[in-house]
């Protein structure tokens, strides 16, 4: 690293930090505050995208800038539009598609392209990829983020006696969470960085060797290492233990209970808005980071859904990134407010529930005609609490469901494929699926079926989504 990196690196912390002040402090507005800051910036991103991009320019012709911002009247942007019309939709002319990935392809480490902005993409896990940028303004609105997540977990800085981080998770320049790790690295931590496919083994070796005090990773290996904690392989003691990335279940907050005594900080975060909200030392759901974003829970015609329902989808507004504007960003992922709020008096909404994406749900032949949609956690809670299943994957394919499944080393191979099969079936006829057909495939181990950004994903489909499913639902 030059001497010029370096010293960019520094002024962004510092700037950093000062903006994590103003974020914590926000935690004590009341609502009307929260609201007033939220119209303000929602109103200063209108004024530049119609300003500065073509696209919006085109997409909000009809939006008089005199009247009041109605969110709910705008467009709805999905990640298609946004890799089809980038060039027109981005505030840089400069900035183009294949300037951008050009730089992608060429990235080692932690460079700016054009000197001023970070280009990222998607790890692919919903089978669509996203390119994505921020200048150095916005990158440290989302490092801001991520200090504030380090108020709310206690992973402040100590001197001279650094904290020792573990971190688990994209090894691959492309992806935020690197690009994160990198950017803080300036000696505040002592961290060790591993890459979320590395072999389970080594894994616990390298953290064994270690000892982390704060351990964070993607939630699929934290159950890994929740088992191998168990088993005796491995022997660490974090004090604070966080995750983000992938779904949480139940099965694996119960894991890192009994393996470390605790409960995990469940961070949200995407790509497309930095760190969007967090647990906090309540564990009473996560707070929606609403300063930097708005977030709407609607159902599949975009309308708003109740606090407590589990909604279709999300339409994210980044509040900070001015670069490449997006207003009501369709994201897959399921959700569901909770109706109270936390104990601790801030005042964001608390996110109940996180179920996984859209696109996780499965259409498969009804007995009743048609398709049946299976939710993700209907296949969750049948696999749940099988003796000796240490990992699973299940995979939607022309012939039926696949299980790819690695095993606790005392497993009884037999009675667990039997087991695995028979509560998959049994769950999927009373979801009203006609003939389920469940194969079940032993594997040593599944890091290889990590996306590029090295996350797990426990429902895939191979097949294209119906246009319109017949609903066919019975409870679950």
């Amino acid at each position: 690293m030059t001497a010029t990196d370096q010293a960019r690196r520094l002024a962004d912390m510092a700037g950093a930090l000062r903006l994590a002040r103003e974020l914590i402090a926000h935690d004590r507005w009341g609502a009307e505050e929260l609201a007033a800051h939220q119209r303000r910036r929602l109103e200063r991103l209108l004024r530049h995208a119609t300003a500065s991009s073509p696209f919006y320019r085109e997409r909000l012709a009809g939006l008089d800038p005199g009247d009041p911002v109605e969110l709910g009247r705008l467009p709805v942007l999905d990640k298609a539009t946004v890799m089809e019309r980038f060039d027109d939709l981005v505030c840089d002319r400069r900035l183009t598609l294949a300037a951008v990935e050009a730089h992608l392809d060429g990235l080692t480490r932690d460079e700016l392209l054009l000197g001023r902005y970070r280009a990222m993409a998607t790890g692919g896990s919903t089978g669509r990829k996203g390119v994505f940028v921020a200048d150095r303004t916005e990158w440290r609105q989302y490092l801001a983020g991520f200090f504030r997540w380090n108020h709310y977990v206690g992973l402040a800085p100590r001197l001279p006696r650094r904290r020792r981080i573990a971190s688990i998770a994209a090894a691959r320049p492309l992806h935020m969470t690197y690009r994160m790790a990198a950017s803080i690295d300036i000696g505040m931590y002592r961290v060790l960085r591993l890459e979320a496919a590395t072999p389970l083994a080594d894994m616990v070796e390298a953290l064994n060797r270690y000892q982390p005090e704060f351990l964070y990773a993607y939630g699929s290996v934290l159950g890994l290492l929740a088992g191998e904690q168990l088993d005796g392989r491995l022997r660490i003691a974090p004090a604070a233990i966080a995750s983000s990335g992938e779904t949480h279940t139940d099965e694996l907050r119960d894991a890192i209970r009994a393996a470390w005594g605790t409960v995990s900080f469940e961070m949200y975060a995407m790509t497309e808005a930095g760190i969007l909200g967090s647990h906090c030392d309540r564990h009473t759901g996560i707070h929606l980071f609403e300063d930097q974003a708005i977030v709407e829970v609607v159902d599949e015609r975009d309308r708003p859904v109740p606090a407590g329902q589990v909604g279709h989808k999300l339409l994210v507004t980044n509040l900070v990134t001015l670069t490449q504007p997006l207003i009501r960003y369709e994201v897959s992922d399921m959700v569901a407010v909770s109706g109270e709020r936390c104990p601790c008096g801030r005042p964001f909404r608390l996110l109940a529930a996180v179920e996984g994406r859209n696109d996780d749900i499965l259409y498969l032949p009804a007995a009743a005609g048609g398709t049946a949609p299976v939710h993700p956690l209907a296949l969750r809670t049948a696999l749940a609490g099988i003796p000796g299943l240490a990992q699973y994957k299940v995979v939607h394919d022309t012939d039926g469901l696949h299980v790819r499944a690695a095993l606790r080393p005392d497993a009884d191979a037999t009675g667990t494929v039997r087991l695995v099969r028979d509560r998959l079936v049994d769950k999927l006829a009373a979801q009203g699926v006609a003939h389920p057909a469940v194969q079940v495939e032993l594997r040593d181990h599944l890091q290889d079926e990590r996306d590029t950004a090295g996350k797990f994903k426990l429902v895939e489909s191979r097949l294209r989504r119906p246009a319109a499913p017949v609903a066919h639902s019975p409870g679950r």
